[in-house]
């Protein structure tokens, strides 16, 4: 969908290039990360896709069509943009900032207000909300109007330079699930730039790691890139921790559980004292059905409790297939059990994930 061909751009009064002689491609219907250090170019690289700078030498399309050959205002109007700032009117209320391209195209009244009213509702803003100005809203919210504009035309481009960086973690995780539930039904092409490489390899299909001078260092998945780093600048990037950010990428549903030292909730206090020996543990999880809805220590048995009256004491996260293995681990370094215990969306219990297991994934 966007090529980029020996693209470089040298600032009037700087001794060197801000990008020299990079060459990309961007598939389309995918999300390609630009990431690296201060420096490295890579805000400078969007901003030349949408000749928001002129490159200096070079060749960038898309679909096809040298960017530079399009009227720059037509250019844009085909390609969303979202900011970090995010860069809404003041002036104007989150409905006209929605339809300011609809508005610039030409279209119908009619039809303006109900595409408006389609967006606010996918990126889940209430449309009792259409009427208000951006500094009546939450950070959260007024990136969520940024999208939505950005959105409006249905470009089949998005270029998104730090669009969660304004926001507290809470609600940029929140907002990074939300666009890439998104992006599951809208497959737009995006270019996405940001400096934190956690969020490039949760949001990325690619991540293009570029070093000073916008030289491209490695392309690649996020597994790939933090499976065999292309060189020691790669990994150095990457940061110590990349056996760790792979485990992001890795559901639960693709490793083999398992089963646990559970017991029916009618065992004797023998049968409980011979799972906790089998499994090394100084505690048992309860069954009852297909549920286990908690687990008993090795404590309850030393106060002469006896089946089935122990207070089943729930776990302290119950993660599901889609979870991820990061996840996993972080439940497993921080409950008294040291596992993950894994149900269903119906709360039926699947079985357990520890550490060791989780750990053989990380060397595979």
């Amino acid at each position: 969908m966007i090529e980029l061909e020996h693209v470089s751009k040298t600032f009037p009064g700087s001794p060197s290039p801000a990008v020299e002689d990079l060459s990309l491609s961007i598939a389309e219907g995918e999300i390609t990360v630009l990431v690296g250090p201060s420096g490295c170019g890579k805000t400078t690289t969007m901003k030349m896709i949408n000749r928001l700078v002129e490159p200096t030498s070079g060749r960038i399309t898309i679909a096809g069509d040298d960017v530079t050959k399009l009227q720059a205002f037509e250019l844009r109007r085909r390609i969303g943009y979202v900011i970090q700032q995010i860069g809404l009117f003041p002036h104007k209320t989150v409905g006209e900032n929605i339809a300011t391209v609809p508005k610039l195209l030409g279209w119908d009244q009619t039809k303006i207000q109900t595409r408006v009213d389609e967006l606010m509702d996918v990126v889940e803003i209430d449309v009792s909300m259409r009427d208000r100005y951006p500094s009546e809203l939450s950070g959260g919210q007024r990136q969520r109007v940024g999208v939505a504009r950005a959105l409006a035309a249905d470009p089949p481009v998005m270029l998104m330079d730090e669009p969660f960086g304004a926001v507290d973690p809470i609600v940029r995780n929140n907002l990074q699930d939300q666009f890439l539930a998104l992006q599951q039904t809208l497959r737009k092409t995006i270019v996405f730039v940001t400096h934190d490489i956690d969020e490039a390899v949760r949001i990325g299909d690619r991540i293009a790691i570029l070093n000073v001078g916008g030289v491209l260092e490695q392309l690649a998945t996020p597994n790939e890139l933090l499976r065999n780093p292309a060189n020691p600048f790669v990994s150095d990037f990457l940061g110590t921790d990349r056996g760790i950010k792979r485990l992001s990428l890795i559901p639960i549903s693709t490793v083999a559980l398992d089963p646990g030292p559970i017991v029916a909730g009618t065992a004797s206090a023998s049968d409980i004292a011979a799972m906790m020996s089998r499994y090394g543990t100084d505690w048992v999880g309860v069954r009852t059905g297909t549920r286990v809805d908690g687990w008993v220590g090795l404590g309850d048995l030393d106060a002469g409790a006896v089946p089935p009256d122990f207070a089943a004491r729930p776990f302290a996260t119950r993660l599901r297939p889609n979870s991820s293995l990061k996840e996993a681990l972080d439940a497993v370094v921080s409950s008294h059990t040291s596992v993950a215990a894994v149900f269903d969306e119906h709360e039926n219990y699947l079985g357990m994930l520890s550490a060791d297991t989780i750990s053989s994934e990380i060397v595979q």
